[in-house]
């Protein structure tokens, strides 16, 4: 106790003896139990439900960082690809870009069996693709790849894809595209033969079920496509919109440019709209778990009214009573905390290093209930929960105060 006040540690002591004294009445004892575990377990579910929402914040954050370029330019003049790549290395230091990669895109049908599934035909560099980090598997047969004596196009498909309409490898279903002809009877859809030469897998359901990739030089022999796209990964992909900034500068209207952020801006702002939210009714529970508290207190107050009006005959100051029973309220809140706090952690830890909630992928980006917590998330609910613990001890140590020693010993 050498931390605390000389003027304190007596009013400290005296708060320690009341709260842990076993000559306590048994009914006094089990509130106070009672108000400690609605404490504890408010604190822990907050802790862990925020390192959930941070963790679903960083696992979707970290897929579309993998997946999906950082900037993205796209134009329909395939005669401004010099110009935009002159622009790129003017306003983006080469220390600070990944990779450079042209693209194109496409949207069709797959029409395997009489059952047309929608899909993006995205054309890119295999040996880029290869490169890439977001696939949790990736698998091309080189041979097929390569040898290409047929008039069919080689595609890498998704799993999902591949799972739901039964494909499997060097099998050749019918695309549909979007382009084609336009005569004085109508729109001809142009119709393509795909060969699978490939799978993917990325763990996101919406990519592994429509999305195709094509090798680039295929592509363009095959289609005439009307939008072409340069597609930018940084080191530091906060920088996205610095960068974008730049190059906007010297683009014209024919020019459109993205960053992955402004793609994903609701997405984050739901995230942290719900974060708060929750933040805000968990709160709440531990408001009212407090409420324990400070009936546990107020009996507290009741049960010690003796001892009160004999501290008080003693020359005791009614401020010193009100430190006393305060600290009381703080002693019970702040086991109350710091066993939430532990708790929460623990489950934390527990489930970071072994994820049990397996969660649907047709739903979710991720396989597993992901969990992150961070210690600035632990130092926020501390101190909301000790104010609010502090609020909550101010009124019954304000009646101990109050009362009067006389009367007391008085009655009795």
């Amino acid at each position: 106790m050498f931390f605390i006040k000389p003027d304190l540690y007596w009013e400290f002591w005296i708060a320690l003896k009341y709260v842990f004294s076993p000559k306590r009445e048994k009914f006094t004892g089990i509130i106070s139990l009672i108000a400690i575990i609605g404490v504890t377990l408010s604190v822990g579910a907050l802790t862990v439900v925020n390192a959930v929402i941070t963790g679903f914040k960083e696992a979707v954050t970290e897929k579309i960082l993998s997946l999906n370029p950082h900037l993205s330019i796209s134009f329909r003049d395939k005669d401004l690809k010099p110009k935009i790549l002159k622009i790129i290395k003017k306003e983006i230091p080469k220390k600070e870009i990944v990779s450079i990669q042209e693209t194109s895109a496409l949207q069709g049908l797959l029409l395997p069996y009489g059952q047309p599934v929608g899909i993006i035909l995205k054309a890119v560099s295999i040996e880029d693709l290869k490169k890439e980090k977001g696939f949790k598997e990736l698998k091309i047969n080189e041979e097929a790849l390569k040898n290409q004596s047929d008039n069919s196009l080689p595609v890498i498909i998704g799993k999902k894809l591949k799972d739901r309409l039964g494909l499997f490898w060097g099998e050749k279903i019918t695309f549909m595209s979007a382009e084609g002809i336009h005569t004085p009877f109508g729109f001809f859809p142009k119709i393509t033969t795909f060969k699978i030469v490939g799978f993917f897998e990325t763990g996101v359901y919406d990519y592994d079920l429509n999305l195709v990739f094509t090798p680039l030089s295929s592509f363009f022999k095959k289609f005439n496509p009307q939008n072409y796209s340069i597609e930018i990964k940084l080191k530091d992909p906060f920088k996205s919109e610095i960068y974008k900034k730049r190059i906007v500068s010297h683009l014209g209207l024919e020019i459109n440019i993205f960053d992955w952020q402004e793609w994903n801006r609701n997405l984050f702002a739901a995230l942290k709209m719900e974060k708060m939210g929750l933040f805000v009714v968990l709160t709440l529970m531990i408001i009212v778990s407090l409420f324990n508290i400070i009936a546990a207190m107020t009996m507290l107050v009741s049960e010690k009214k003796m001892d009160i009006a004999i501290l008080r005959s003693l020359g005791v100051s009614s401020r010193s009573i009100l430190k006393i029973f305060f600290f009381c309220g703080v002693i019970l809140s702040s086991i109350g905390v710091g066993m939430g706090l532990i708790l929460g952690s623990s489950l934390c830890v527990f489930l970071s290093h072994y994820p049990i909630i397996k969660l649907p992928s047709e739903v979710y980006p991720v396989e597993y209930m992901p969990v992150f917590l961070r210690f600035l998330d632990i130092v926020i609910i501390s101190m909301v929960a000790v104010i609010i613990s502090i609020l909550a001890c101010l009124y019954p140590a304000k009646k101990a105060s109050e009362i009067m020693p006389a009367e007391i010993l008085k009655h009795g």
